[in-house]
């Protein structure tokens, strides 16, 4: 017998049958299963065995195209009882919100077992990166992001992290569901968290002075980062590579080069590992004092000019510092220029904070008279 044919007044009697049979009819919300008899554009009636005949109208057949165009006669579905009875006799059907509601049933069960979960990124905002799981949109926030991917732009620049983030539209990332509430349609992924509990197991063992091995993975203008294991990943600051002034990290490190470094700080809260080169050289500062006592005279050549002042490259790799307040009304580029050396004497010097303080000497090899008080930056 064909089902499709069955007249409204035979399937609304149904009802009554079943009923006195001791039937219990599934509820509107309720999700239940049945086959496909029948399919066109205007609607898919679907045989739903004891408690009838459904049908799904256009507006409530699935949200992908692509999944709609490959439903068939014969298919077996879940579908949303919308309506238990409509007017012309049929369980009125929703295939779209059974898809939402087994999506969330998805999410849930993939959150409480900790599944890992693979999605491709849909979409980028300022704010981090749109995902799909089950069907259902998510997010995964800038903050959630492994270091591998997390955008290496110092300052924390809006637009360039966004232009940063762009390399990764259309990219499968394996993440860890973090949180969902299905009322208020949210969904946040985190890829971080996958390897967070890892890094905490082997942040523990760590502690600031010891020296350890890593490989660069990343050179970027403020510093490199360092992969010690699988897990947990560290920063070698520019101003830590060398006691020397160094203008572009990128001259002296390279992606995969592995080196030896000291921990100089950790973040048990934030997992972050801070490491240092220079900390396994010689302290130059250790004998400055003896070699600049305030009041030597030298020459020292500007490496960078700031508004407040300028840093002096002296022999020994000590870097000192020349304050703008000491040099009159003038703008200081308007007296000194980068890359040239310069007559100088040492104001002061503090070897434990690893501070020099210079001034221009003037006309007659009289030095310029500077206080401490003016040289608060």
């Amino acid at each position: 017998m064909n089902l499709a044919t069955i007249p409204a007044n035979s399937i609304k009697s149904m009802k009554d049958l079943l009923s006195r049979e001791g039937f219990d009819l599934p509820k509107a919300g309720q999700i239940i299963q049945g086959e496909v008899i029948n399919i066109s554009k205007s609607s898919a009636i679907i045989d739903l065995g004891s408690i009838g005949i459904g049908i799904v109208y256009p507006g409530q057949f699935y949200d992908n195209p692509d999944r709609m165009k490959s439903l068939k006669k014969g298919d077996r579905i879940s579908a949303m009882l919308v309506e238990l009875e409509n007017e012309d006799g049929y369980r009125e059907l929703s295939l779209k919100a059974a898809q939402l509601t087994t999506a969330w049933e998805d999410i849930r069960l993939k959150m409480e077992g900790g599944e890992l979960v693979t999605t491709t990124i849909a979409n980028i905002n300022k704010g981090g990166l749109i995902v799909e799981v089950s069907g259902i949109q998510g997010f995964l926030p800038l903050s959630q992001l492994s270091s591998e991917h997390y955008p290496k732009v110092e300052g924390g620049d809006t637009t360039k992290i966004v232009q940063a983030l762009q390399k990764f539209k259309g990219q499968q990332f394996t993440v860890k569901i973090l949180d969902f509430n299905e009322a208020e349609n949210k969904l946040i992924v985190s890829e971080r968290a996958i390897k967070e509990g890892a890094a905490k197991e082997e942040l523990a063992k760590l502690k600031v002075g010891d020296e350890i091995e890593g490989e660069i993975t990343e050179v970027t203008d403020f510093g490199a980062f360092v992969r010690l294991s699988d897990s947990l990943d560290a920063l070698i600051h520019s101003s830590e590579i060398d006691w020397k002034f160094i203008e572009n990290p990128k001259d002296i490190l390279h992606a995969g080069e592995k080196v030896k470094t000291k921990i100089i700080n950790l973040d048990q809260n934030t997992g972050r590992v801070f490491l240092s080169l220079k900390a396994l050289k010689e302290d130059p500062w250790l004998k400055a004092e003896e070699k600049y006592p305030a009041g030597q005279k030298l020459k020292g050549k500007v490496i960078k000019v700031r508004q407040n002042g300028a840093f002096i490259e002296l022999p020994g790799d000590i870097i000192g510092f020349l304050p703008a307040s000491g040099l009159g009304d003038k703008n200081i580029s308007e007296i000194i220029e980068a890359g040239k050396e310069y007559n100088m004497a040492v104001v002061s010097i503090d070897p434990k904070e690893h501070k020099l303080l210079l001034t221009l000497e003037k006309r007659g090899n009289n030095v310029l008279s500077l206080t401490l008080p003016e040289l608060v930056d």
